[in-house]
């Protein structure tokens, strides 16, 4: 007999235990495209979510033994969260189950704390797509790695500056030009949402954003880690200040030996300026989102009187 719970204070030896095995953790988060490989540790998540120190874990045990681990943590504000840890101990078996049991544990979780959206990152062939789809995500966007050494280039057309708070219009209307209305249904069409699911934890005090004007539009945006060497970029379709928006990257990030960069693959024009800097391709990820409340554009129908038909 099995069951998918939150962990107890009595599965502390099954949690110390679990510790010391190495386990393929299926969720992927910004930071650990640049640390190190390492076995999640899933015994202080468990102290945290018992201090109430805003993680959350769920734990998969038949008798007492774990067959499966999942952690969440809040991203933008409490009502966004990112799937951090996802483990299958018992993937042998093939069939998906404890995987769906863990899914369906942290979206009656996020439902239970009112939480609008539900985000996990993983390998874009790898087991946990199958099983998301299934227990309602929706995948959002192909994600594409690419790591390198930034060269730097001139472009004298260009304004490069630090984004400030009152660019967040700005810098979410570029997000809206980059993505498709599918992808964005899925994750975050309002401000309100956008700001809600996206992830600051890979950033430390003193780090950044930048973005780049050209004739007084702003075209394309980034944010940057020094210690790490990371950073974001997203552009607007055929946007012509991204060479120079990556060359002030290189600039900032001088300091850091590898520099990667996990830009969404539709992005022609990212890519293409990523390549030009000097970076490759390395692997691929596919994000996907569940989400807790109504689609927006299906509120919005509601409130104009417009009658939603069913699919």
């Amino acid at each position: 007999m099995s069951d998918t719970r939150a962990p107890r204070p009595t599965d502390l030896v099954a949690l110390v235990t679990f510790d010391g095995e190495v386990r393929e953790n299926l969720a992927v988060t910004r930071e650990r495209l640049v640390a190190p490989a390492a076995a999640p540790k899933p015994l202080p998540a468990a102290i945290e979510q018992w201090l109430h120190l805003g993680r959350r874990m769920w734990v998969s045990m038949a008798g007492r033994q774990i067959r499966g681990i999942a952690t969440a943590r809040e991203l933008g504000t409490r009502h966004a969260w990112e799937i951090d840890t996802l483990i299958d101990a018992d993937e042998a078996r093939g069939d998906g189950a404890v995987l769906t049991d863990l899914l369906r544990q942290v979206i009656l979780a996020a439902e239970q704390a009112k939480a609008t959206h539900l985000l996990l990152r993983t390998a874009v062939d790898g087991p946990a797509v199958e099983v998301a789809l299934r227990c309602g995500f929706a995948s959002v966007v192909a994600e594409r790695l690419w790591a390198g050494c930034l060269q730097e280039a001139v472009d004298p057309g260009t304004v490069v500056r630090r984004s400030t708070e009152a660019d967040e219009f700005a810098s979410f209307q570029v997000y809206s030009r980059a993505l498709s209305v599918a992808a964005r249904q899925s994750l975050a069409m309002t401000l309100d949402e956008w700001h809600a699911v996206r992830d600051r934890h890979w950033q430390e005090r003193g780090d950044g954003a930048l973005l780049a004007e050209r004739e007084g539009r702003v075209e394309a945006t980034a944010r940057y880690a020094r210690s790490s060497g990371q950073f974001t970029l997203v552009a607007e379709p055929q946007a012509a200040s991204t060479d120079a928006l990556v060359a002030a990257l290189a600039r900032r990030l001088a300091g850091a030996g590898r520099h990667v960069a996990l830009v969404a693959a539709c992005g022609a024009t990212e890519e293409a300026a990523l390549r030009r800097a000097g970076l490759v391709p390395q692997q691929e990820f596919v994000l996907l989102c569940r989400r807790i409340a109504r689609p927006v554009r299906e509120e919005t129908y509601a409130r104009a009187g417009i009658p939603i038909t069913g699919g």
